[in-house]
């Protein structure tokens, strides 16, 4: 086999072996390779057969980065379009994002007054701090600290894990029916769901969005089981399907259920939807524990 030829077979499997690191696919560049290593071949064929001159190896130099940059094009090009198609191309991040912040840095500067009074209100309700940090897993599986006004008695990690009945019970839901660890305020706060005003700063920080699958912990990624893996792949929100269809009151399995379908049908019209859909569901605290 003549030089050029082993130069465009060794081309085409070093770009075969990147484009695998890449998960693009390697079906087409594979067959644009074939065709240049069979043009190679043909081409030595007839220069044996003394019926012209074989294709320089400049030539094949040249053609071999041409095909493959046209194989890497056409593929970035189908993988966008595959993202458009699904509503989730560069279009919906930037003005997701970009509401995200508008309205959040909005909403806390209306809301400041209010903020203050809640933080005062729970700091002469019981011990412990303002503000509670949740641990809960985000986008890629990263963790951080999600902000809420503190609606529990000093402790309540502990007093759950040294009760069996809740422990279990937490366990098989990741939630309580009835949680002696709810303090007086922290009753109302989660009536009205303004222990989650706190969260328009992870909204600001870009670890939530407004609308998006509810943040989980560590232990309830059991319970998610293989749908995790498309959890990780969107950022939590604050509101979500799940909490217009009855918030507490819907099963963890019809909760990721929604969550999954969120992901999957995502857009600008179905994020306002739910938004809209969220005011009366406070409103009328359906669901709310």
């Amino acid at each position: 086999m003549h030089t050029h030829v082993r130069l465009l077979c060794a081309v085409h499997y070093v770009v075969f072996f990147f484009l695998k690191r890449w998960e693009m696919s390697t079906r087409p560049l594979s067959l644009v390779s074939l065709i240049l290593v069979l043009t190679a071949v043909g081409g030595s064929v007839w220069a044996a057969q003394g019926s012209g001159q074989a294709i320089p190896e400049a030539s094949v130099a040249i053609l071999a980065p041409v095909g493959i940059a046209a194989v890497v094009a056409a593929e970035r090009r189908r993988r966008k379009l595959a993202d458009l198609h699904s509503g989730v191309g560069i279009a919906y991040y930037t003005i997701k994002r970009l509401a995200d912040l508008t309205l959040a840095v909005i909403l806390l500067t209306i809301s400041f007054p209010l903020f203050l009074l809640l933080a005062v209100a729970v700091r002469l309700d019981s011990r412990g701090p303002i503000l509670f940090k949740r641990r809960v897993v985000g986008k890629h599986g990263g963790n951080f600290n999600m902000y809420k006004f503190r609606s529990m008695v000093e402790g309540a990690e502990d007093i759950l894990w040294n009760n069996e009945r809740l422990r279990e019970e937490y366990r098989i839901a990741a939630k309580l029916k009835s949680d002696p660890r709810i303090t007086r305020l922290g009753r109302f706060l989660r009536k009205t769901s303004l222990d989650e005003l706190p969260q328009l700063l992870n909204v600001v920080l870009g670890n939530m969005t407004f609308v998006g699958p509810r943040p989980i912990a560590n232990d309830e990624i059991e319970l998610y089981g293989p749908d995790f893996e498309r959890f990780k792949t969107v950022t939590p929100g604050i509101t979500g399907l799940w909490q217009t269809c009855g918030r507490s009151e819907t099963s963890y399995e019809k909760r990721v259920q929604m969550d999954m379908l969120y992901i999957d049908q995502r857009s600008i019209l179905l994020d306002v939807w739910i938004m809209l859909s969220t005011i009366p569901a406070v409103l009328l605290k359906r669901g709310a524990m």
